[in-house]
């Protein structure tokens, strides 16, 4: 700084060694730090008798406003007022500046910046100086100024980080007693897995004492448990991205389960990586977890066995908040109403679901639930969606709270149709079964009727002959075969209906004619309508093969039967057989056509199909009137079906009745075709054979004795097997015609040993027992020709017929 005029240069050194005081003052360290307020008072004091200033101040500067912050030191009269003016003008600006005041120099403000670099720190003012202030001034002081500017500086450096040392300080003691206040066990770790700092509410939660793990890396702290937590602190390190487990304590003794995070610190500035672990206790919660995957576990087991439960009862259950008109189904209830989990759910809507018989019934037990609480139970008659109709016991009733109010409405819907059907069959079956026992009742006192009506004549016309011989004997002998054939038929029928109902027949194939057959039935039958005054008719198609091969006995019975029928149920006209070769397409076999018509009485059509059941008449009015047992054309029917047919029956009440079936039969080729002409005549027929009869009822033999005597045969008969046996062994017999229940050896006994000492005699099987096992037994044994007892000679010759031939 140079003299000027404004100062003499013996002023401006007196200055500037006043100057070099201050300064030396300024750089005194203790100075400042021992006590700054009087240190700036002794500045502010020096800087105004170095300038001549009645007044001065000193102010500190907030750098985020750029204002004045706080007075430092104030030397001025009403707290210096007079410097407000230009402090906001220095500060930004950070230049000097003065200001004159307009009453006179003595006024006038000199204010001056103290800076370091760019930045204001504080600013100095000085006032009252005579003669004002000028930039000699501002000169003088700006070494001062920036010596302030560094002391200001280094001071503000050093609040700060006292500032930082106190606040870092108060946090580790805040974080400390965070840490000592959580359950958690709290860890500090560095980027080598070293624990650096461990924080624990209760030792004894450390798996180790807190010395142990610092210092330490995870490997060398839990040996051979530290795998998986070494892996989990690597992933951190690696990624950066938090990891969590829960373990159970490491401690095989200790029921204990842990959660463990670890995670990366975030830290304000670059530097090495540090890992925090946080370990909590959750034992509780993970038992309250295991517990509830128990229960979860038992509640899925116990909807799935629910749902089986439903799914094989077919019952569904249903719920209804008469408070919210929440209605909840189980899936069984969508099931049985065929509709998607997505049907709108109504409690109004549930009746459609009813048949519109039963809805009523339905919607008047739904409100009287809705509205009185009234339970209900009914069985009703169900339509799906689908349409498919069910039956259903439907049940609802209300849930009731500890305050006796009502929650909740529940109830079922059981799908009962197999039970239904079940009682419904029973209903049936139990009516059925009535009708039958009824049936049956009035069948036995039918059959003893037709059973003591032919034997009644038979008895008395064999006292008649007994009495000796009469004019009327022929007549007799005529009623006598009559009465026994009806009779014999009548055991037929029961027995043929026996082995129908097991199953048991089975169908011969053998050549006959089927003309003769049928004429030969329609000439038994004659006399019978004869007597009736009816006309019997028969009529053939000339097509018909003259044989055919298949069951002439069945046929013939099916032709009786319904013959017997017509002739018996009808009381003037005429009774007609039809036979028709319909068209065949294969040249051995032919279909016949039979029609039997009557003008009897008819068939009601509500009787149509039930008069082919067993033991079923019209009514019993009827069966009175004309006889029967009830099964004939239930035997006829059965007989149709085995020879792969079907009757069909067309008839009015009051107007006649006519059945027509069909049979298909193979055709025999020509050679094998009987020959009618050549039928030995009975006379002739075993002339000279030697025949062995085995047979235990001497009745029987004398029967047979007196039937194979026209024959011409050579009879010998015996009273058991063993004696015929020994016969056998003295004397050859061209055949044999046996009993087969006999004492000593039976039939079945006796048998192999004919066979083994005479094999070339034929044996025919004669016996009561007409059981299906019969059959078999003898076809076992090689024998085919079986008799049920009672049976007609003509049945006798021709069986005869076909052995001798």
């Amino acid at each position: 700084m140079l003299a000027t005029p404004n100062m003499p240069l013996q002023e401006l050194v007196m200055q500037q060694q006043h100057l070099l005081r201050i300064i030396g003052q300024i750089q005194d360290d203790a100075y400042w730090q021992d006590d700054a307020r009087n240190s700036y008072e002794h500045l502010l004091h020096s800087l105004m008798e170095l300038t001549g200033s009645r007044y001065g101040f000193i102010r500190t500067v907030d750098k985020a406003l750029e204002a004045p912050e706080q007075t430092l030191i104030n030397i001025s009269p009403e707290k210096g007022k007079e410097f407000f003016s230009c402090l906001q003008t220095v500060v930004q600006n950070k230049e000097p500046l003065i200001n004159v005041l307009p009453d006179s120099m003595a006024n006038s403000i000199l204010a001056l910046p103290v800076k370091f670099g760019n930045e204001v720190l504080s600013v100095i003012g000085l006032a009252g100086r005579a003669g004002g202030y000028n930039q000699d001034t501002i000169t003088l002081l700006e070494p001062l100024l920036k010596l302030v500017g560094r002391i200001q500086q280094e001071e503000k450096q050093r609040k700060k980080q006292a500032e930082l040392v106190r606040k870092a300080d108060k946090q580790e003691e805040d974080w400390n007693s965070l840490m000592l206040t959580l359950d958690d066990i709290v860890m500090e770790m560095n980027e080598q897995k070293i624990f650096t700092n461990v924080w624990c509410r209760q030792d004894d939660l450390l798996f180790m004492p807190r010395e142990i793990f610092l210092g330490k890396t995870i490997l060398e702290a839990l040996g051979e448990h530290a795998k998986e937590f070494d892996d989990l602190a690597d992933i951190v390190l690696q990624t950066g991205i938090r990891q969590q487990k829960i373990y159970r304590d490491i401690r095989p003794e200790m029921e204990k389960w842990y959660s463990i995070k670890i995670s990366l610190f975030e830290n304000s500035v670059p530097g090495p990586k540090r890992l925090l672990i946080l370990i909590r206790d959750v034992s509780n919660f993970e038992s309250q977890k295991i517990n509830l995957k128990r229960s979860q576990a038992e509640l899925k087991r116990s909807n799935q066995l629910l749902n089986m439960c439903q799914d094989m009862s077919r019952m569904g259950g249903w719920e209804f908040n008469p408070h919210t008109g929440q209605i909840y189904w189980t899936a069984e209830i969508y099931k049985l109403r065929e509709i998607p989990h997505t049907y709108p759910l109504s409690i109004q809507a549930d009746a459609e679901f009813y048949h519109p018989a039963d809805q009523a019934v339905y919607e008047a037990a739904r409100d009287n639930l809705l509205y009185n609480y009234q339970p209900y139970d009914l069985e009703l008659r169900h339509i799906s969606a689908k349409g498919k109709q069910t039956w259903v016991r439907t049940v609802g009733q209300a849930i009731l709270n500890t305050d006796g109010m009502v929650t909740h409405l529940r109830g079922i819907i059981m799908d009962i149709t197999d039970k239904k059907d079940a009682e419904l069959r029973l209903v049936k079956a139990m009516d059925d079964a009535q009708k039958a026992a009824q049936a049956r009742s009035e069948f036995l006192s039918v059959m003893s009727h037709e059973i003591r009506t032919p034997l009644n004549a038979i008895i008395g016309f064999s006292g008649i002959l007994n009495n000796g011989p009469t004019d009327v004997q022929p007549e007799i002998i005529q009623n006598l075969q009559f009465s026994a054939r009806h009779l014999l038929g009548l055991i037929n029928d029961i027995l043929d209906f026996t082995k129908m109902e097991a199953g048991k027949i089975e169908l011969e194939h053998i050549a006959f004619n089927p003309v003769d057959l049928i004429q030969g039935i329609a000439r038994n039958q004659q006399p019978t309508a004869k007597s009736k005054g009816l006309k019997l008719y028969t009529s053939f198609d000339d097509t018909i093969p003259e044989n055919v091969i298949g069951d002439p006995v069945r046929l013939g019975q099916i032709i009786n039967n319904l013959l017997d029928n017509a002739i018996k149920f009808t009381s003037q006209g005429y009774v007609s057989i039809e036979v028709q070769q319909e068209t065949c397409s294969h040249p051995d076999s032919c279909t016949l056509s039979f029609t039997i018509k009557d003008t009897g009485i008819g068939i009601s059509e509500e009787m149509q199909e039930r008069i082919f059941e067993s033991f079923v008449q019209e009514n019993s009015a009827i069966s009175r009137l004309h006889g029967g047992t009830g099964l004939g054309l239930a035997i006829t029917r059965k007989l149709v079906e085995l020879f792969n047919s079907r009757i069909i029956l067309e008839s009015k009440k009051d107007e006649g009745t006519t059945f027509r079936f069909d049979i298909t039969f193979r055709v025999p080729p020509a050679k094998s075709a009987i020959q009618q002409k050549n039928k030995t005549p009975r006379h002739q027929l075993l002339k000279d054979k030697k025949i062995l009869i085995i047979e235990d009822n001497a009745i029987n033999i004398r029967i047979l004795e007196l039937q194979l005597q026209a024959t011409g045969a050579l009879i010998s008969s015996v009273s058991n097997g063993k004696i015929a046996l020994e016969k056998m062994k003295e004397e050859l017999f061209d055949g044999v015609i046996l009993d087969l229940h006999m004492p000593e050896m039976n039939g079945y006994e006796t048998i192999p040993h004919i066979k083994a000492y005479q094999p070339d005699a034929f044996i025919i099987v004669l016996t009561a027992d007409i059981m299906p096992e019969v059959s078999k037994r003898l076809s076992a044994l090689g024998v085919n020709n079986l008799l049920p007892k009672p049976y007609a000679a003509e049945d006798l010759m021709q069986m005869l017929q076909r052995n001798i031939v």
